[in-house]
């Protein structure tokens, strides 16, 4: 089943570093609006405030009448009015806080715990304000599983500025880890191989992304990445079917700062050379 999502970072330590970040932004949201509720709940509302008002005012003004004709049961009636109103208005006031305090401390409700309500937590990393952060060295690459190391590539390639960068690694993603678009428009596909550094890609793998890349995921430029080498035979083989490969040393390069399309168009040139055009 495919694992489909948008990228939002290149490492581990960088998604440990937005993960405590979040929890830090949710943890002072709450604060906040515990802080607000604790406010609101020692002041009346501006409309209960006004009633009060309105109450004390028609009561001095029967107390005064009441005086004047010395007619204390009328005074002793509005007075228990004036009572009652009170009571049941704080009572309203009371229960409508109640609830909607608790609608509030609902974590099914509450923005600050449910990333899908909270627009500050979008999937798609084009909308965060921070720019993809990658690993340093190798070393970090060695340290990664699969998926880590599909989300490095793809945040490699977000850097270099492609678009709608994917991830699609997972089982039945038929060799599309990473899909993107890139700066001038073309299909990107991308094969990952998070590999131990003394095992090679071999030319099984090879066939399969050539299987796959161009007649079933229609891509206009396709590229094998590995944390490793590849094989002589895998290499023949992408050179004569147009796969632009990215092996450990080449990898290395392009997280130092060398650009994908300068990545790209070098492999284009030899794929010229050798005679190979794009059908």
């Amino acid at each position: 089943m495919s694992n489909t999502h948008h990228v939002q970072g290149g490492s581990a330590g960088w998604r440990r570093a937005r993960r405590t970040r979040r929890s830090g932004q949710a943890s002072h949201t709450r604060q906040a609006r515990q802080a607000r509720r604790a406010r609101g709940s020692s002041l009346p509302s501006p409309r209960l405030a006004r009633l009060y008002g309105q109450l004390t005012v028609a009561f001095l003004i029967a107390a005064s009448a009441a005086t004047y004709f010395r007619a204390w049961r009328v005074l002793a009636g509005v007075a228990a009015i004036t009572g009652a109103v009170v009571v049941l208005a704080v009572g309203v006031s009371s229960i409508r806080r109640t609830v909607r305090r608790g609608l509030l401390s609902d974590p099914a409700l509450d923005p600050a715990l449910d990333p899908e309500l909270d627009p500050a937590v979008d999937p798609i990393l084009e909308a965060a304000p921070e720019p993809a952060v990658v690993p340093p060295s190798l070393t970090d690459v060695d340290l990664m599983d699969g998926p880590e190391f599909e989300r490095h590539v793809g945040a490699l390639c977000l850097r270099d500025g492609c678009i709608e960068v994917r991830i699609d690694g997972g089982a039945g993603d038929l060799g599309a880890d990473v899909t993107a678009h890139l700066p001038d428009g073309r299909l990107l596909v991308v094969q990952c191989k998070r590999y131990a550094a003394d095992r090679g890609v071999g030319s099984p793998d090879m066939q399969r992304f050539v299987g796959t890349a161009r007649p079933v995921h229609g891509a206009d430029v396709a590229l094998f990445a590995a944390s490793t080498r590849f094989t002589e035979p895998a290499l023949e083989l992408a050179l004569s079917q147009g796969i632009v490969v990215v092996d450990r040393d080449l990898l290395a390069q392009w997280m130092d700062g060398t650009p994908l399309t300068a990545i790209i168009d070098g492999a284009e040139a030899d794929f010229a050379a050798e005679g190979w055009v794009p059908a």
